[in-house]
């Protein structure tokens, strides 16, 4: 739903001039009232060009996970024999959920800025526009999501492997008791539940961005169709 305009000089408006403040994006030309719209175009991309990159060295960190737990050479841990960095791919997390919630603040300043009374907010090229740039959020979003999910599922399946591996060791060695037996696998259950309440949560989140992208859509198609 597009968001009515913010008034110039209110707190709102002095957030979103200046969106990628904490950015390498050099945005010193930003202004000091409402952002104007090629502004919010060129900050837009310029997001999109960070997070797609960043993006790509994400997707390689969980895709050599993933190869990893094929090979079975995760050794101690997902980190533990292949030089793969827990803080690295945490630090990874939270550049990219920084990226993509300055880029839906970009978005929601330009859909303001379709939202304003005035001849040149009903362009149907900047509607356009608009609903691009929110798909290319969208895809973006929910790849992220998805390579999150990922890496924390191998991490859960590694966990468990070497949950498994210990629990067999300390068998052989006749150290486990009838106790550390239930507490294991009592453990390897509740894993087993995260993982599946992650399944569930991104399948909802999924249902209710479709429902949200189609509400978008009605509102652009009865906007084009007043201007036509």
């Amino acid at each position: 739903m597009i968001r009515n305009a913010l008034t110039p000089g209110s707190p709102s408006s002095a957030i979103l001039s200046n969106p990628l403040n904490n950015t390498s994006t050099d945005i010193s030309s930003a202004p000091t009232q409402q952002p104007s719209w090629e502004f919010l175009r060129k900050q837009a991309r310029q997001l999109e060009n960070e997070i797609e990159q960043k993006l790509t060295s994400y997707s390689k960190l969980a895709a050599q996970v993933g190869r990893s737990i094929g090979s079975g050479s995760l050794g101690n841990g997902l980190y533990g024999d292949n030089g793969l960095s827990g803080n690295s791919s945490e630090a990874m997390e939270l550049e990219l959920e920084e990226l993509i919630k300055k880029l839906d603040l970009v978005v929601n300043s330009m859909a303001e800025v379709v939202d304003r009374p005035s001849s040149t907010a009903s362009n149907p090229s900047m509607m356009h526009m608009l609903q691009r740039h929110r798909d290319i959020l969208y895809d973006y979003s929910k790849e992220f999501k998805k390579t999150k999910a990922n890496i924390q599922a191998a991490k859960n399946h590694s966990d468990l492997l070497s949950s498994v591996r210990d629990e067999i060791s300390s068998f052989k060695s006749g150290a486990t008791s009838e106790t550390d037996y239930f507490l294991s696998e009592r453990s390897r259950i509740e894993n087993s539940h995260r993982m599946t309440d992650m399944v569930l949560e991104q399948a909802y989140e999924a249902r209710e961005e479709m429902g949200r992208q189609r509400g978008t859509l009605l509102s652009i198609n009865s906007r084009m169709n007043r201007v036509t």
